[in-house]
């Protein structure tokens, strides 16, 4: 209570949770009292699981028990009396290899863990199999290995137990010996002491783990029946012609054992699989082998094993490798040459390619070739080598030589190259594509009278001496598969027709069998910066490291973000960048790439120069000579065309004072006379002409009093009067046309100097009326108004006293004789 008191807590609340404090107490005691029982810790993997979880002291039954395996809660029965409270669980198949099993105490305040136990699941160990034992003559020791079945999932403890014995391992004749070996080890030895060379020698193994154990079936072993020797050493090879002597022996402590069988193999050493393995006779140490190819390196290996088969075969024995004899080479050379690109400072030359010998044709395993341009002996040998190519030169007369291969044994038939014409109609067409990573595939067209195709391949470097692949296909063939290409390495591939009296032209193409981006981008240089360009430059990448087809881009920026490009071939080496504003500051960046990827090199900033006083000159005096080329050309066409320019803007207005009105007088006193034959129509220029044929019928003038509207019904005044009047004679008479009046029109006038068209007669069926008039229109008249503008004129027939009204059509009236 003064413990509670110096904490601060408060009398009333310490008596209120005084009970509850107690309880706790209680349940922890308790709990820690519960602990739970199980059958087994170590159980077979899918076996039922039981488990009970008892506490003594929590007899009172609203404190629940809870089980958990791992994460998983696990149902439980519940049975109380008044000193124990026991919940137990059960799983019906128990299938991890391990698991937890918990039990907590469950109350208001939560769960408590109050005991724990690890349960581990596996399999009964399996008998092993396979048991065999093996005499080590040299070790003096019995090797006993076996084989385990399916891991149990448990800990296992494995046993060798072995007895001296009889009467087919009936009997033991003596203590069992035992034998644990190491974890992981599936073997045991067993020394000279524990058994005998000629007796029986009984062999078990035992495998035990906590559910079970397992015991194999017995073996039963003679010792020096079950013998496996050491590997065997070959002590001596003798080569001579095309064959090989081979001796061996069987070791030391190995010659007691009577009856050995041997088998050997062997191989040429540039080769992989074996010939063999070939029987040797029993007890034979010696053997020859023959028909081998003279100058070859041979590998030989020897095993051996008792005769009546017991026991293993030992080992092979380590290889012994041994060279024949040679012998005069065989078959001649099958030859290529190719004409070489003369430099300044040699002349073209001629380069001989041959194919090696086959190994049973060389007999040896080195060659030299000769070359010579005769088969004179005393003639001067132009290629003494080693290599399968020779570099000459020769006269221009010269059209063959001849080359052979030798050894130590002889020479072989010399072979004849004649250098033929190459001007040979080329294959039309010509295609490489990848066949993988590490080929190529050729396709071409065939041409038909060839006799067969050569193929000739190399990897394209900047090194002049690089190998030269080539390969004849024969008559017919459109396809060859090149193989041992590199990746990432260019070829150029060339495809020559072959035919009976020449030799085609080649056709060559690049290639990769698998491209990938370039190693790295080239860094890019300014050589010249001006106000508009700025020209750059960089060094190409190497064929080595490009890696695939290479293209250029050339990318600059502007401070404000605006990005221009070029883009480039692989052979491009420089680039003039245009169009750039003046006091601009760019960003210049180079990018390598190729169909499989890009790189982008180390960028370049640049300003370009501001615009000086001289471009300022420049352009002001451009526009200057423009104007002036401009006012030129105005001044040449008004001078030209001032004719049509003076029309243009000062039109011709008709002088009134020069008109015909101004001689109207003259035209009333005397009628003008004809100049012309008017029947001459010829000699007529009229701008326009009608005539009107005629009135077939005239309305009479209108009598009693009735109002003539002849003129109203057109908007017109006229005079009316009645039939009793007097005709005035100073009036004008007036003709209406009620009918339908024929109107001719005549177009015969030409335009200033052009040719005047060819007449024209229009037909026009017009109800216009004419002057009308209350007396008949005279039958017979002639009217003509010549006008020479292109505005429309009419002609209107009246009588002749009334055209003394109108002095301009009087002076228009025409008279014939």
């Amino acid at each position: 209570m003064l413990f509670l008191d110096s904490l601060g807590v408060k009398t009333k609340d310490m008596y209120k949770n005084q009970g509850v404090l107690l309880l706790l107490l209680f349940v922890v005691q308790g709990a820690q009292s519960c602990h739970i029982t199980v059958d087994s810790s170590i159980i077979p993997i899918g076996s039922p699981l039981s488990a009970s979880c008892d506490c003594p002291h929590l007899g009172n039954g609203k404190y629940e028990v809870i089980w958990k395996l791992d994460e998983d809660f696990v149902p439980c029965n519940l049975s109380s009396n008044a000193q124990t409270s026991t919940c137990s669980a059960y799983i019906a198949s128990f299938n991890k290899t391990s698991g937890l099993l918990q039990c907590y105490v469950s109350s208001s305040e939560g769960l408590q863990l109050v005991d724990q136990v690890t349960i581990s699941a596996g399999y009964p160990p399996a008998p092993p199999t396979n048991i065999s034992c093996l005499t080590n003559i040299h070790k003096n020791i019995v090797n006993c290995t076996w084989q385990l079945q399916k891991h149990s999932l448990l800990e296992e403890n494995v046993t060798l137990s072995t007895f001296k014995s009889s009467n087919k391992c009936s009997t033991h004749l003596s203590s069992e010996y035992i034998c644990n070996p190491s974890k992981g080890e599936h073997f045991c030895n067993i020394s000279r002491k524990y058994f005998d060379n000629f007796g029986e020698l009984s062999v078990q193994v035992i495998v035990q783990n906590k559910i079970g154990s397992a015991t194999s079936s017995r073996l039963c072993v003679v010792p020096l029946q079950e013998v496996k020797l050491d590997p065997i050493v070959i002590k001596d090879t003798i080569p001579h012609k095309d064959c090989v002597t081979l001796q061996w022996t069987y070791g030391r402590k190995a010659e007691f054992l009577k009856d050995m069988r041997c088998q050997f193999n062997y191989r040429k050493a540039a080769e992989m699989e074996w010939t063999g393995p070939i029987e040797v006779p029993v007890d034979v140490k010696t053997i020859d082998q023959c028909g081998l190819v003279g100058g070859i390196k041979y590998d030989f290996q020897i095993r051996c094993i008792r005769k009546n088969l017991t026991g293993q075969w030992s080992e092979w024995g380590p290889t012994t490798n041994v060279t024949t004899v040679e012998t005069i080479p065989t078959g001649k050379l099958e030859t290529w040459w190719r004409i070489l690109e003369p430099t300044h400072d040699s002349p073209e030359k001629i380069q001989l390619l041959w194919k090696p010998l086959e190994r049973n044709k060389a007999n040896a395993e080195h060659l030299w070739y000769i070359v010579k341009s005769s088969l004179d002996e005393t003639d001067t040998i132009l290629c003494n080598t080693t290599s399968l190519n020779c570099t000459i030169s020769l006269p221009t007369e010269k059209k063959n030589v001849f080359i052979w291969t030798y050894n130590n044994a002889g020479a072989s038939p010399e072979s004849q190259i004649t250098f033929t014409a190459r001007n040979g109609t080329p294959v039309s067409k010509i295609e490489v594509s990848s066949n993988g990573d590490s080929s190529l595939k050729v396709m071409w067209e065939p041409q038909s009278s060839a006799k067969s195709y050569l193929l000739e391949w190399h990897k394209n470097t900047e090194l002049s001496d690089c190998e030269i692949h080539w390969r004849v296909e024969q008559e017919g063939k459109r396809s060859s598969i090149l193989q041992d290409i590199q990746p990432y390495q260019r070829y150029s591939v060339r495809l020559y027709p072959l035919y009976k009296d020449c030799i085609g032209m080649a056709i060559e193409i690049d290639a990769y069998s698998k491209e990938g981006a370039p190693d790295y981008s080239p860094d890019i240089t300014l050589i010249t910066v001006n106000k508009s360009q700025a020209a750059v430059q960089w060094k190409p990448i190497p064929v080595q490291r490009s890696n695939g087809f290479i293209n250029y881009t050339v990318f600059w920026t502007e401070t404000s973000g605006k990005e221009h490009s070029a883009t480039l071939d692989g052979s491009a080496t420089k680039y003039i960048i245009t169009n750039l504003l003046p006091s601009t500051t760019y960003q210049v960046l180079l990018s390598s790439s190729t169909s499989e990827g890009s790189v982008n090199g180390t960028g370049l900033m640049l300003h370009t120069a501001a615009a000086d006083n001289e471009d300022i000159n420049m352009m002001l005096l451009i526009f200057i000579l423009f104007g002036f080329f401009i006012i030129i050309v105005m001044v040449l066409t008004c001078i030209m065309k001032h004719e049509r320019m003076k029309n243009r803007f000062w039109p011709v207005v008709p002088d009134p004072a020069n008109s015909q009105m101004g001689k109207r007088v003259f035209f009333l006193e005397k009628t003008p006379e004809m100049t012309f034959d008017i029947s001459d129509v010829s000699q007529i220029n009229t701008s326009e002409l009608r005539i009107v044929e005629g009135w077939k019928e005239k309305n009479l003038p209108l009598e009693n009093g009735v109002k003539d509207n002849c003129f109203e019904d057109y908007g017109l005044a006229c005079n009316t009067q009645t039939s009793s009047s007097p005709e005035d004679p100073n009036k004008p008479k007036y003709y209406i046309n009620v009918d339908t009046v024929q109107y001719a029109k005549v177009i015969t006038e030409g335009y200033r100097e052009q040719s005047p068209p060819t007449s024209v007669y229009v037909r026009s069926d017009s109800t216009q009326p004419l002057l009308c008039d209350v007396s008949p229109s005279p039958q017979n008249y002639e009217n003509t108004w010549f006008h020479f503008s292109s505005h429309e004129d009419s002609v209107f027939l009246m009588e002749e006293e009334t055209l003394k009204d109108f002095p301009l059509l009087n002076a228009l009236q025409l008279h014939e004789d």
